[in-house]
């Protein structure tokens, strides 16, 4: 791939027209958004729907490596300068290019300042509220440098690094963590490997091995920002948008057709009667409902769940007291970064009990609802994505047709979501009762047959 920007499309598309910007990218990813479109759904959606999570959750650990690396102190930082191609025995990468081409972005900007803070006050968040920013959870360097007990020397194979002799430096602040992160997302064989091109895929490894700066990582974060941004985020809205699963969805588009083919029947049967021609307008009262409910079935909304402001629950919802999944974790990422659980019950017993793990950190985006980082295989560290051994779908699959197609259903929380559920039904309707009127005015000028009465 020669173009790097061409290969991963990282130039922002225009936000799609039809999200209100109360579900933006930004706004989903600070979880202020409410059910179905919470940081926790739009995980879910990823992991189930799209088979791409591998993106949100390194985007979710480098939001908070950064906001981490920004609390370090002065000499800390300095063991770790930012990353410069130019100033190494190597290609100039083309993501300093693209950085350069983007430097009026505010929100590059920012990430910017904060990998390039000398002082040790705190930067400006890049997803900051602008009426007040919510501080995270102190971290001492300490707690996080000490993590797994892993030789940093692991950070690549022989075969992966351009110099097989050369050893990271370990004295440099979270070194542990960026070689963990390296093997679980940048390396040829990592269990959650992001879709990088080769020359990006090389470039944060040479910079890995030389820096634990947040710079050394930065082509991969793009790669993953832009794919959210403009492929995933959009395609979620739609997803979300819909109030049915599957089995409903089409049981509903065959209602339509039923429908209309039923008011086909009935206009061949006045056609060719003797019957006043003016009795052809009765077929509108099967055409307009059925393509009505065949059109919005097509947008994969059912009418009468949109009425009663509900949705029907998604298939891994519907089993909550479902064991949990298996925790195949290694005893030091369990470690260094608890469950859910652990946490929860930190707080337990009178005031919030502080302790310096990444999700501690990350609990401040997910402030809305449960954690999206509930599962052991949605922390950023652990076993590959793989959803096929859950317990929900041998259940779901077992449920009888009927049982999926009324399943349990739930209230639709969010407002701006709605809005957009109306505008389907209303432009669903209007279509329909265009299209029906128009099949019913032909039919008044189609010649009696006059076959019987």
């Amino acid at each position: 791939m020669e173009d790097f920007e061409t290969a991963h499309q990282l130039e922002p598309a225009e936000p799609p027209r039809n999200i209100p910007k109360e579900l933006a990218f930004e706004e989903v990813i600070k979880n202020r958004t409410a059910p179905p479109c919470s940081l926790n759904d739009f995980m879910d959606y990823l992991v189930y729907e799209e088979h791409n999570a591998e993106s949100l959750q390194f985007f979710l650990w480098y939001y908070d490596y950064l906001q981490r690396w920004s609390q370090l102190l002065h000499r800390q930082k300095a063991l770790s300068p930012m990353w410069d191609p130019e100033k190494a025995t190597e290609p100039r990468s083309r993501f300093i290019t693209y950085s350069h081409k983007r430097a009026r972005s505010q929100k590059m900007n920012k990430i910017i300042t904060i990998m390039e803070m000398e002082s040790e006050t705190l930067p400006e968040d890049p997803f900051a509220d602008p009426e007040g920013r919510r501080s995270t959870s102190s971290m001492a360097s300490s707690t996080h440098t000490s993590g797994p007990k892993t030789p940093s020397s692991v950070l690549l194979s022989p075969g992966e690094s351009p110099k097989p002799d050369w050893q990271p430096f370990t004295i440099q602040p979270f070194r542990d963590e960026i070689s963990r992160v390296v093997k679980q997302y940048i390396a040829e064989s990592a269990p959650r490997q992001l879709n990088l091109a080769p020359k990006d895929r090389d470039s944060c490894l040479r910079a890995a091995q030389h820096t634990t700066h947040p710079s050394a990582l930065l082509p991969a974060f793009l790669v993953a920002e832009a794919n959210l941004r403009s492929h995933s985020h959009p395609n979620f809205i739609s997803w979300a948008t819909s109030n049915g699963n599957r089995p409903r969805i089409l049981f509903l588009r065959l209602t339509g057709l039923l429908l209309v083919f039923l008011g086909i029947l009935l206009d061949t049967f006045l056609i060719l009667s003797r019957q006043n021609p003016f009795l052809r307008v009765t077929c509108l009262i099967l055409w307009w409902p059925g393509l009505t409910i065949l059109i919005a079935a097509c947008k994969r909304l059912c009418v009468i769940l949109h009425f009663y402001g509900e949705r029907q629950l998604r298939p891994w919802e519907l089993f909550t007291d479902a064991p949990p999944q298996e925790n195949t974790l290694s005893d030091d990422d369990n470690e260094s970064f608890p469950s859910l659980h652990e946490k929860n019950n930190s707080k337990s017993g009178g005031g919030f009990h502080k302790h310096s793990r990444m999700n501690s950190s990350l609990s401040s985006i997910s402030s809305r609802g449960a954690d999206p980082l509930r599962k052991p295989s949605l922390q950023p560290f652990g076993p590959k994505n793989d959803t096929a051994d859950e317990q929900w779908a041998s259940q779901y699959k077992n449920q009888s047709l009927i049982r999926k197609i009324v399943g349990e259903t739930t209230p639709v929380q969010n407002t701006s979501l709605r809005l957009l559920q109306d505008r389907t039904v209303f432009l669903a309707v209007l279509w329909g009762g265009l299209l029906a009127s128009a099949l019913t005015a032909a039919s008044l000028f189609v010649p009696a047959g006059n076959f019987y009465m």
